[in-house]
């Protein structure tokens, strides 16, 4: 993976922000403050230990993690604890390499070809589209990265900042079956699981999330808009929609990187960590 060995080497370094000036900000500078407090509170290793996060950091081969947060995240959605229980009946079956597993095809034995729930609207056919999804892109790349990298570079157009991630979006959906219930498909979804996902693979030195993905930078990520999320935002005034899209996120995004210019996402922690407390 571009900018990494093929194991993973672990950092959990954390950042420091700085409170913005009321100049030119929406943002107050006592909402700042809170913001950067909250962030700090809930970024650390003790968030994985009910976070679906947790999984990815029990593999060290780049495309075994890779899988396992794919996994984890589109099926983050949901109570928290019926969210690990079926991610850990999958991880239990896959064994010591998910990736090998995938590429293999045993989800079939995992999955029966028929329409009875695995997990809440997601039946034992869906599972199967998503994991045909992942074997695909494994069997055509060294890693799942590698993988989207590669399709990212390949597109030539302009892209604003708030074009990078929405792009990325489709860009990731696009690898899956179009019938796959557990990916996007729509160019105003709010992807609150990609955005997850992308949280997971690209933010740098943090405890929870792995900076694998050095080839897409922080700042072009869009905030995850989890249930938690969108009402702590609301009730900050963040916000003023209730509909969780694409437009929503890019809004709560730009309000967020008044406070963190370099990483925006670090405000899910904040938000996320609020609403759950």
């Amino acid at each position: 993976m571009h900018g990494r060995t093929d194991e993973l080497n672990s950092s959990s370094t954390s950042s420091s922000f700085k409170v913005p000036s009321a100049d030119s900000k929406s943002v107050s500078t006592e909402l700042a403050e809170k913001l950067i407090q909250l962030a700090q509170t809930y970024e650390t290793a003790d968030f994985l230990k009910k976070d679906p996060s947790q999984f990815m950091h029990r593999f060290s081969k780049v495309r075994d993690v890779e899988a396992v947060a794919f996994i984890s995240a589109n099926l983050a959605f949901g109570r928290r604890d019926q969210i690990l229980s079926h991610v850990e009946q999958i991880l239990t079956a896959a064994g010591s390499s998910p990736a090998e597993w995938i590429l293999s095809q045993k989800y079939n034995d995992f999955f029966p070809e028929n329409e009875v729930s695995f997990y809440r609207m997601y039946t034992n056919h869906d599972m199967r589209l998503f994991f045909d999804g992942l074997r695909g892109i494994l069997e055509n790349s060294d890693t799942i990265g590698d993988f989207f990298k590669n399709r990212w570079e390949q597109d030539c157009s302009s892209r604003s900042q708030t074009q990078e991630t929405a792009f990325l979006h489709q860009i990731i959906a696009s690898a899956f079956d179009p019938k796959c219930k557990l990916l996007p498909h729509s160019k105003d979804s709010a992807a609150k699981k990609v955005n997850m996902l992308l949280r997971w693979l690209v933010r740098l030195d943090s405890p929870v999330d792995l900076g694998l993905w050095t080839w897409f930078e922080p700042k072009n990520l869009l905030m995850p808009l989890d249930t938690h999320v969108m009402q702590q935002s609301n009730n900050l005034g963040l916000i003023s929609s209730k509909s969780a899209n694409l437009r929503t996120a890019i809004e709560l995004t730009k309000k967020v990187a008044e406070v963190f210019p370099d990483d925006p996402v670090k405000a899910d922690f904040a938000l996320f960590g609020l609403g759950v407390s």
